[in-house]
């Protein structure tokens, strides 16, 4: 029987026919076993379901929405029905190190107190690359968190708590908004080894992030939601839509040079 700290595996999956099976497999192969696999098929129109059903029917609690709802609704109804002791969070386009939940789990284990941990990824080939022996584990300051968000969403452990969710009217940089959210009031840790692999940098074509003027008024739209967390934060608020909106504009005049 297997102890110690549960994880619920939450993957968000939307016309992911082609990657889905490459994820899945990521956690399947994890060394440490006490997890689930939550995947919530957010009315997919392609294969995704019969590719889940057909292949990991017995491995995953699998939950279809009967209408598109976006990435944060379907990580919210995985996470009600999550039973593990933390999320970890896996987009349907990434992997995972084998090793991964067993080098978090000593973490957590040595710093119960942690509710947001982190790690980098990377678009190197991960699978089966050895770890270093010395990890040594860092705070994040919250006001190093303000100026771009620098936690994936595949790179995130989360405690689980009711009170942690994503804001379901938010289809764009709802992450940061979730992290901006629990690191005001929680401390967050991280390492600085690469334990998920991505195939698609974020604000490339194919992706949610493609269009970065809506994800730039996401991160715009985090920030104002940061007032009714503090007023503290309101007097703040001109330098950070400001900062916000100057990097969209360098980033477009980058690319038009480029």
């Amino acid at each position: 029987m297997t102890t110690g700290i549960k994880f619920s595996i939450i993957i968000p999956a939307y016309n992911a026919e082609k990657t889905i099976e490459r994820a899945i497999d990521s956690a399947l192969a994890q060394t440490y076993g006490n997890y689930e696999i939550i995947v919530v098929d957010d009315a997919s129109s392609d294969n995704t379901e019969q590719i889940i059903k057909s292949k990991y029917a017995k491995k995953i609690q699998y939950i279809r929405k009967v209408g598109n709802v976006g990435s944060s609704a379907a990580r919210n109804t995985a996470m009600d029905a999550a039973t593990g002791d933390y999320f970890a969070f896996l987009d349907a386009d990434d992997v995972w190190h084998q090793e991964k939940l067993m080098l978090i789990k000593t973490i957590l284990e040595a710093k119960p107190d942690i509710t947001l941990f982190y790690h980098p990824f990377t678009m190197e080939h991960i699978l089966g690359k050895r770890l270093p022996e010395d990890i040594v584990v860092y705070k994040l300051p919250f006001i190093k968190l303000l100026p771009a968000n620098m936690i994936a969403t595949s790179c995130a452990i989360l405690k689980n708590d009711t009170a942690f969710r994503f804001e379901p009217t938010m289809r764009y940089t709802e992450d940061y908004d979730l992290w901006l959210r629990v690191g005001y009031k929680h401390k967050i840790f991280f390492i600085n080894i690469p334990l998920t692999q991505i195939f698609r940098m974020y604000t490339t074509s194919g992706g949610i992030s493609e269009n970065r003027w809506k994800m730039r008024k996401g991160e715009m739209r985090a920030y104002r939601r940061l007032v009714k967390l503090n007023p503290f934060f309101l007097p703040l608020l001109p330098a950070l839509l400001l900062s916000s909106l100057g990097k969209h504009v360098f980033k477009v005049i980058g690319n038009k040079k480029g």
